[in-house]
C-alpha cells in the first residue's frame, strides 16, 4: 500500500531543492567566460551620416537625438529624420539600418539642394533691386530653400501690391552652373500694367456726401496725374486706417453712435472699386457742461472764467475734436498759473433717448510749482547766452506752459537747431521744477550759386554766402551777389540780434546796384544802418485788438551814392535833367510787424512794413517819403485730397514829395516808381506803367513817349493760390490786380488804376523757384506796353 506524504513537509522540500537550484546556477554563471554573456541584438554600434557636401557633419549631428549603443528605437529615428531635413539644407534624408560584422549601423543619408551661386532680378523697373532683395531674403553663397523662396515671393508680391501691381508675376528660376550641386537663381519678374482705384463709394451715408467723406481719406481715386502723384493706389493698411479717420469725422459731427464697415474691395477689369458702409446713427448735442475733481476747489478760477476758456458749450453739436482743444485749453490755463503737472480728463455721458452727451471735465490739479533750474543740453557751437535770451522763462519764476510753449518756438524760429525739444522734470524742492532744454545742432552755413531768368529782366546769375549763427553768438552775415543782362546787386549784410545783451536788432548792409531802364541806367553805393525793438518789451502788447507781440519799432538810417547815366538820346528831358551823381542821406522810423506761418510757403498769418523817409541831412538830395508793404494771407479751405487753398491779399502804398522832377515837387529819379510785371501789376510789360513824358524832334513832332516814375503809387494784389500738385509743391493761382503810379501834385488817382486778371503757375523746385503767370490788362492806354505772360526761374530777382 502506497502512502501519501503529509502536504505541508512536501511543500517544504520543494522549496529548498528550488532555493539550491538557483544559487548553483548563480555560482555557475559568475565562473563562465564573458565570451558566453548574452547579446542585445536591438543595440546600435555605429550611427553615421553619408552625403553631405558642404553642410558640415557636426551641425547635423546636433539635431540626431540617437546615440551608438543605444537600443535601436524606430520612433526615435523617424523624429532625427524629420529634425535633420528641417534644417532646409537638404532635399531628401533617409535612414538605413545594416548588420555588419560589428553589429548594427545606422546611415542617415542626405541629399544636399544646391548651391546658390549668384541671384539675379530681371524685369523690375517700379521697385528698386534693393527693395527687392529686402523682401526676396535670398542671397548667394547660400543653399537654395524652396520654402524660403516660397516666402520671399510672397512679400516681393506685398510690396508690388501696395504700389498698385496687384497682377505682378514673380518666377524664380534656377539653372546649374556647371559646378556639381550648384546653380544660379534668377528672378523673372513681370510688373504687367499698374491697377489704381477707380471709384470710392459709400453705402448709408445721408448727412455726408460722398466727396465730403472721400477728402478725409488718405486713400483716394485715380486722377490724370497720378502717374505724379500715386493717387488710387491700394494699401490695405491705409484704408483700414481711412475707417478711423472716417469714424473720427463723425465723431466731430455729433455722430457718437457710428459705425464703418471694413472696406470692401472688388476688381473690375483694369481697375479696383472700394465701398464703405455706413451706419451714421443720430446726431448727439452737448448736454450739461460741468466741471470735477479739484477744478472750483480752492481757485485760481470760478466756474465763469472756465466756461469762457472752453469752446464746449451746452446745445451745440457734441464735436470730439472741440472736446481735445478744450482738454488742451484747460491744462494751459492750470499751466499758466504755475500748475505744470495739471490733468484733465474729460468724462462724458450717453444718453440715447434725447440724444445729448453730458461733458464734465475732471481736473486733478497737483501742485503748483516755480522754475528752479533752466537746464540746456545738445549745443555743441550755440552758446548757452543765445539760447537763454529766446527763453520766455526765468529761473524762480512762476511756471507758465504758454511762456513754455512760446520759448520752444522762438528756438525754432532761430533756424539753428534742427531739432528743440523743451520738458520738465521734478527738482529736489517739490514746489519746484527743472525745465530741460534739449537741442540738435543744424548747419546754419550756406553756399549757393545759380541762373535765374524772368521776362523784363534777362538772365540772371546769383552767388550767395550765409552764416546765420557766427561764432555761435547768434549774428548773421550774408553776401549775396546777382550779375546779369540789366541788374546788378551785389550786398554785404551783418545782423546783431541782441545789441548789448538788450532786445535791440542791429542790421548793417554795404550794397552796390546798377539797373538798366529802358531809357537810362541807375546806378547806387551805399550803407544802411536799422535798428530795431520789440513793441511788447516797451509795455505795448496790444492795439485795439491788434496783438503787437511779433512788432518791431525802429529807424533806419542810409547813406547813398546814387547815379543817373546812359541816357538814350530819346529820353524825355526831365530825365535828361537828372543825369550825373547825386548823395543821398537819410532817416526812416520805421513799423515791422510778422505773423505768418512760413517764410516761403505762408498759409496764415500777415507781414507788414511801414515807414516815412526824410532824406537831407546832409547830401544834395531833399525828400520826404511815406511808404507801407503788406501781404496776408487767409486759409478758405482745406481738404485731405486737395491741401490748403489760401486767398491773400497785399501790396505797397507810397507818397513822396521833393525837389526834383516835372513840377519840381517829384521824389529823385533814382528814388521814383516803375510799376508794371510780375511784382506789381500783371499783364503790363516791367517798368513800364505811370506818367509818362514825350521827346520831341526838332520839328516839334512827337517822336517817343517814355515813362518817367512817380512819386506817389499804390498797387494791390488778389490772389487765390491752390494745390495741383501737393507733394510736389506745384501749386496754381488766380490772381487780380491793379495799381498805378502818379505825380506829386496827382496825389493817388484811384480812377487811373490799371486793372489786370489772370492765371499762373508757382512752384519751389529743386533748381529754384519757378514762376509762370498770365495776365490780361483791362485798360491799358495805348503807349503802355502789354506782356501776356510773365515768368522767372531760378536765382530770386
Amino acid at each position: 500500500m502506497r502512502r501519501r506524504l503529509p502536504a505541508r513537509p512536501l511543500l517544504v522540500a520543494l522549496a529548498v531543492c528550488a532555493v539550491l537550484a538557483t544559487s548553483t546556477a548563480t555560482s555557475l554563471a559568475r565562473r563562465a567566460p564573458a565570451s558566453e554573456a548574452v547579446h542585445n541584438p536591438n543595440e546600435l554600434a555605429v550611427v553615421a551620416i553619408t552625403g553631405n557636401q558642404r553642410v558640415e557633419e557636426e551641425a547635423i549631428r546636433i539635431h540626431v537625438k540617437t546615440r551608438p549603443g543605444e537600443e535601436y528605437d524606430p520612433a526615435k529615428v523617424d523624429a532625427d529624420v524629420r529634425a535633420i531635413y528641417a534644417m532646409g539644407f537638404f532635399d531628401d534624408v533617409s535612414a538605413d539600418l545594416s548588420e555588419g560584422p560589428g553589429g548594427k549601423t545606422l546611415t542617415f543619408r542626405v541629399k544636399e539642394r544646391p548651391f546658390i551661386a549668384n541671384v539675379k532680378i530681371d524685369g523690375n523697373k517700379e521697385l528698386k533691386k534693393e527693395e527687392l532683395e529686402a523682401a526676396l531674403k535670398i542671397r548667394p553663397r547660400t543653399i537654395y530653400d524652396p520654402e524660403k523662396v516660397r516666402r520671399g515671393v510672397l512679400d516681393a508680391k506685398k510690396a508690388y501690391e501696395e504700389k498698385g501691381y496687384l497682377d505682378v508675376t514673380i518666377d524664380p528660376e534656377i539653372e546649374p552652373t556647371g559646378v556639381e550641386n550648384e546653380v544660379n537663381l534668377t528672378y523673372k519678374i513681370d510688373e504687367k500694367k499698374k491697377i489704381r482705384i477707380k471709384d470710392i463709394a459709400f453705402e448709408g451715408n445721408e448727412h455726408f456726401s460722398a466727396r465730403k467723406l472721400r477728402s478725409v481719406m488718405a486713400t483716394k481715386e485715380k486722377w490724370f496725374l497720378s502717374w505724379l502723384t500715386g493717387a488710387g493706389t491700394l494699401n490695405r493698411e491705409v484704408l483700414k486706417t481711412d475707417t478711423e479717420r472716417i469714424i473720427a469725422f463723425y465723431y466731430d459731427n455729433g455722430y457718437v453712435a457710428v459705425k464703418v464697415d471694413e472696406p470692401k474691395v472688388e476688381r473690375k477689369e483694369d481697375s479696383l472699386e472700394v465701398t464703405i458702409k455706413i451706419d451714421e446713427g443720430d446726431q448727439f448735442k452737448v448736454g450739461k457742461v460741468g466741471f470735477a475733481g479739484e477744478a472750483l476747489q480752492g481757485g485760481p478760477f470760478d466756474e465763469d472764467a472756465l466756461r469762457k476758456a472752453i469752446a464746449t458749450k451746452e446745445g451745440e453739436i457734441f464735436r470730439a475734436g472741440s472736446l481735445r482743444e478744450d482738454v488742451s485749453k484747460l491744462t494751459d490755463l492750470y499751466g499758466d498759473k504755475g500748475y505744470a503737472f495739471a490733468n484733465v480728463e474729460p468724462d462724458t455721458d450717453i444718453h440715447a433717448d434725447d440724444k445729448t452727451v453730458d461733458v464734465s471735465f475732471r481736473v486733478n490739479k497737483g501742485r503748483a510749482v516755480s522754475i528752479d533750474q533752466i537746464q540746456i543740453t545738445g549745443n555743441t557751437k550755440t552758446r548757452d547766452k543765445v539760447i537763454r535770451r529766446e527763453m520766455r522763462i526765468s529761473e524762480q519764476e512762476e511756471f507758465s506752459a504758454t511762456n513754455l510753449r512760446k520759448s520752444r518756438d522762438a528756438l525754432q524760429r532761430l533756424g539753428f537747431f534742427s531739432d528743440v525739444n523743451v520738458t520738465t522734470r521734478k527738482a529736489d524742492n517739490p514746489d519746484q521744477i527743472n525745465v530741460l532744454v534739449d537741442v540738435k545742432e543744424g548747419s546754419t552755413g550756406a553756399f549757393s550759386a545759380g541762373a535765374g531768368l524772368a521776362s523784363g529782366e534777362g538772365l540772371l546769375f546769383n552767388v550767395r554766402i550765409s552764416e546765420n549763427n557766427l561764432f555761435g553768438r547768434g549774428q548773421r552775415i550774408i553776401f549775396n551777389g546777382d550779375i546779369g543782362t540789366i541788374r546788378r546787386n551785389i550786398y554785404l549784410s551783418y545782423s546783431e540780434p541782441y545789441v548789448l545783451d538788450t532786445r535791440l536788432q542791429g542790421t548793417a548792409t554795404l550794397y552796390d546796384t546798377e539797373l538798366d531802364y529802358s531809357q537810362f541806367t541807375r546806378g547806387s553805393t551805399g550803407v544802411s544802418l536799422r535798428a530795431l525793438y520789440p513793441l511788447e518789451d516797451l509795455g505795448l502788447p496790444r492795439l485795439g485788438p491788434l496783438s503787437l507781440e511779433d512788432s518791431l519799432v525802429g529807424v533806419e538810417y542810409r547813406y547813398e551814392k546814387a547815379r543817373i547815366f546812359d541816357v538814350t538820346s530819346t529820353a524825355p528831358p526831365s530825365i535828361f535833367a537828372e543825369q550825373g551823381r547825386t548823395t543821398i542821406s537819410s532817416i526812416a522810423p520805421n513799423f515791422v510787424r510778422n505773423t505768418l506761418n512760413h517764410a516761403f510757403d505762408p498759409t496764415a498769418g500777415s507781414y507788414q512794413d511801414v515807414s516815412v523817409e526824410f532824406a537831407g541831412l546832409g547830401g544834395d538830395s531833399d525828400f520826404v517819403r511815406a511808404e507801407g508793404h503788406g501781404r496776408w494771407f487767409f486759409p478758405v479751405y482745406q481738404s485731405r485730397q486737395w491741401g490748403t487753398f489760401v486767398y491773400s491779399v497785399g501790396g505797397t502804398i507810397a507818397y513822396g514829395e521833393g525837389q526834383a522832377g516835372l513840377t519840381g515837387k517829384e521824389l529823385p529819379l533814382v528814388e521814383r516808381y516803375f510799376p508794371g510785371g510780375i511784382n506789381t501789376v500783371r499783364g503790363f510789360q516791367t517798368r513800364t506803367l505811370g506818367p509818362r513824358e514825350d521827346t520831341f524832334n526838332g520839328k516839334g513832332d512827337v517822336i517817343e513817349n517814355s515813362p518817367i516814375g512817380g512819386s506817389n503809387e499804390l498797387v494791390v494784389q488778389d490772389e487765390l493760390i491752390f494745390p495741383i500738385v501737393q507733394e510736389l509743391g506745384l501749386r496754381g493761382v488766380v490772381f487780380f490786380d491793379l495799381g498805378n503810379a502818379w505825380l506829386h501834385e496827382q496825389g493817388i488817382d484811384v480812377g487811373d488804376l490799371r486793372y489786370s486778371a489772370g492765371v499762373g503757375l508757382r512752384w519751389l523746385s529743386p533748381f529754384g523757384p519757378l514762376r509762370v503767370e498770365f495776365g490780361i490788362p483791362f485798360n491799358a492806354k495805348d503807349n503802355e506796353k502789354k506782356s501776356l505772360v510773365l515768368f522767372s526761374f531760378g536765382a530770386p530777382l
